[in-house]
């Protein structure tokens, strides 16, 4: 008789033994199955925030070094980063494209500021007289936030090579406030640069020491889209500062970083006429696209060494992995259950087989005695297995995902809430800024990456389960075919 009939008949006339085989493999199965759900969850929701937040880098000053000066009373002098220390980075292969910036704040002359409705305590742009209007530098010509869709053109254009190379007097307004002032492109926005001296006090209401008056020609107006999406209700719940947000993005104007860099200097030189100890000297703050989300650590490795002291190197992936840290323990709770479990079927899978293979001796001795090849009758056995096997593997396929997805969604629930409470007690927000302290960048909070989160059925966690499952009890079954090829039929017939 052929040793596959044979299996599939021992299989139906021992059902006792198969149900027991089935029971064992089903059970680790369910283990085995919720591991790799969880672990390609896992893995897709780390693939799909990172990909959201996209392969973005900053340098920025390390708040760390401030807040140590603060404890020692020290006075801590922080050297503006270099554009050449800036373009050296961003000619790196990892860099897709890159911008730095410089920001300085003023009013402006007959332009009145975007100012929504106040709602409640919400602070909006406009409250600090004189520096409603920010002016930010520009250096990459097609202007970094259209390029990265916060932004849109939704009028004129944007600056050319030589506008940035020269600091012309041209830039770019929001919509909404040309719509508020009767403004379009072609017309003349009137900045003024006001310089306060605030001393150790604050006062709103405090006069500029000294003013001027910075003509901007208005060659583009754009719309914000990243600031849009803030004001909505759930974002607002999340972030309380959505609007104030958005407002700042309403009067910020575009402007070559010459015209921005002039200011500073006036600004710094009528200060220290006054206090020469004080500065108004600006910064660059640079921000690097890189190619793709999967090149940032290696742009990090490369340029962490070229950072001066007192800044960081930032990457909008770290938002992730500063917030996600109940995704990445039940990712590596399911690694360690996977481990486990496979172990587990290795030894459990072993002894069952070695045990069914004693009780069978007798069959065995009788096929090998009439002739039968010993491949054959490992054949038959392995056969066998691997028929309850696949049944217990198919059924526990579906089991073993609807576990992981309701377990799993529980435990990352209970984790979320106890990282709230921790929040609460201290002063973090749950709400992360993506590179850097650009207002216009968007958050990502605990809530948005277990959204993420889904256990589902696909065809890759079939294929995975399958490959693992079937391997794991095809490595159980051969280890105790040792015990029936040294089965001797002469001294079992006798």
């Amino acid at each position: 008789m052929n040793f596959a009939k044979r299996a599939f008949l021992s299989i139906t006339r021992r059902k006792g033994r198969a149900l027991i085989l089935f029971a064992v493999v089903f059970i680790l199965g369910n283990l085995i199955a919720g591991a790799i759900s969880i672990q390609q969850a896992t893995q897709n929701v780390e693939k799909s925030i990172k990909k959201q937040l996209g392969g973005t880098a900053s340098i920025e000053v390390d708040m760390k070094v401030y807040e140590d000066a603060m404890s020692s009373g020290e006075k801590v002098e922080i050297e503006p980063l270099k554009e050449d220390l800036i373009k050296q980075i961003g000619s790196s292969n990892y860099v897709k494209y890159y911008d730095y910036n410089m920001e300085t704040y003023g009013g402006a002359k007959d332009i009145k500021a975007f100012a929504p409705p106040k709602e409640g305590n919400e602070m909006i742009s406009g409250e600090m007289k004189g520096l409603d209007f920010a002016l930010k530098g520009v250096q990459y010509a097609p202007i970094m936030d259209i390029k990265e869709k916060k932004a849109k053109l939704a009028d004129g254009r944007v600056f050319t090579e030589e506008e940035i190379e020269k600091g012309s007097n041209v830039g770019l307004i929001s919509k909404k406030l040309a719509e508020e002032n009767n403004l379009s492109v072609g017309d003349t926005f009137i900045f003024q640069s006001n310089v306060f001296d605030f001393g150790t006090t604050y006062d709103p209401n405090a006069e500029p020491i000294a003013t001027r008056d910075v003509p901007i020609e208005i060659i583009g107006i754009f719309e914000p889209l990243e600031a849009e999406k803030k004001t909505d209700d759930e974002t607002k719940k999340a972030d309380p500062m959505a609007s104030f947000y958005n407002t700042q993005f309403q009067n910020t104007l575009y402007v070559p970083n010459g015209v921005v860099s002039k200011e500073s200097t006036f600004k710094t030189e009528e200060l220290m006429k006054v206090n020469p100890d004080a500065s108004e000297e600006a910064s660059y703050l640079p921000k690097f696209v890189l190619k793709s989300p999967e090149s940032v650590d290696a742009f990090k490795e490369e340029t962490n060494p070229l950072v001066p002291k007192n800044y960081k190197l930032s990457a909008s992936t770290d938002q992730y992995n500063a917030i996600a840290a109940p995704i990445k323990s039940m990712s590596k709770l399911s690694g360690y259950v996977l481990v486990a479990a496979i172990g587990a079927s290795l030894l459990i899978v072993s002894l069952v087989v070695l045990l069914f293979l004693r009780d069978r001796k007798h069959e065995f001795g009788i096929y090998l005695s009439l002739g039968e090849k010993r491949q054959r009758v490992l054949g038959q056995v392995i056969i066998e297995v691997l028929v309850v096997a696949f049944i217990a593997i198919g059924l526990s396929v579906f089991s073993g995902n609807y576990l992981a997805k309701g377990i799993s969604s529980s435990m990352i629930q209970n984790q979320i809430q106890a990282e709230a409470e921790k929040e609460e007690a201290g002063s973090s927000s749950g709400m992360v800024m993506i590179a850097g302290s650009d207002p216009n960048t968007s958050s990502l909070s605990a809530e948005g990456v277990t959204k993420e989160y889904q256990v589902s059925l696909s065809s890759k966690y079939v294929i995975s389960f399958f490959v693992i499952g079937l391997g794991t009890i095809l490595v159980a079954t051969i280890a105790p075919m040792v015990y029936l090829i040294r089965l001797n039929p002469k001294k079992i017939m006798m």
